[in-house]
């Protein structure tokens, strides 16, 4: 596996026009590689990526993938191409090898918090015209984050726990091979935001996509070393070609 870091240029006009739409950046991301790169999910890892915003304004692009990039093109498009290169590869598999549990971490994630239920404490489901389950985006910031955390996320609010998250065995996090960890008042280590909702046309005469957003970040306790692993490299939830469910970590202190 290989984490990218790109910074992008934005006083670049390409560069607004690609990062209003997740389609293209989906397809800038998608031309990095060739065309028999690992793009779907995979027990070895797939495409994942993300762009941050910076605290100085700027905004950078992050990358994780089974084979090594070129964004050359991509630096034509949202770079500084007349410089050397500003952007960097590297492997990721020796820091992968040494995540263990008990470790504690720093994290981001970018994620698309949806549920495949009309209801989101009752029984009943939505479908569509092919009848299949239609996802429907938590939109509160307690929902966002019980996404994510379950129950954990409505200790200390005094608000009831809805049934979903309520009757969950394994919150998401734990699915995922970690817990959040709490302050002394129990409240969670955890700050969402950046939510959002953003509509896109996928290709010029492609059908309309909405997309919720929400960034989350936070404090975590390693507690499945492989789970963890799988979710930094095959993402977290749904949108991963549109940039959400990719999860970074930084060791504490860093």
């Amino acid at each position: 596996m290989f984490f990218t870091q790109f910074p992008i240029n934005m006083t670049r006009r390409e560069s607004r026009k690609m990062l209003a739409s997740p389609y293209l950046m989906h397809a800038a991301v998608a031309g990095s590689f060739p065309p028999n790169a690992a793009s779907s999910s995979e027990a070895d890892g797939r495409i994942l990526w993300r762009v941050d915003r910076m605290n100085d304004g700027g905004s950078r692009l992050y990358i994780v993938s089974p084979d090594k990039p070129s964004l050359v093109g991509l630096d034509e498009q949202m770079g500084w191409p007349d410089f050397e290169p500003q952007w960097g590869t590297r492997s990721y598999d020796n820091f992968l090898s040494r995540i263990s549990v008990g470790q504690t971490y720093s994290f981001r994630l970018v994620a698309n918090p949806v549920l495949n239920r009309s209801s989101r404490g009752g029984t009943s489901d939505v479908t569509n015209q092919r009848g299949t389950s239609k996802r429907i985006g938590h939109l509160t910031i307690l929902q966002q984050e019980a996404w994510l955390i379950g129950k954990q996320a409505y200790e200390g609010t005094g608000a009831e726990v809805p049934g979903l998250f309520a009757n969950e065995a394994k919150s998401r996090a734990q699915r995922n091979g970690f817990e959040v960890l709490s302050n002394e008042a129990g409240v969670p280590h955890v700050v969402v935001s950046n939510s959002n909702k953003v509509t896109f046309s996928k290709g010029a005469r492609g059908r309309s996509i909405t997309l919720v957003r929400a960034q989350y970040d936070g404090v975590l306790k390693v507690t499945d070393a492989d789970a963890l692993r799988q979710a930094l490299t095959c993402g977290i939830g749904h949108g991963k070609a549109f940039g959400c469910g990719l999860l970074t970590v930084v060791p504490l202190g860093r």
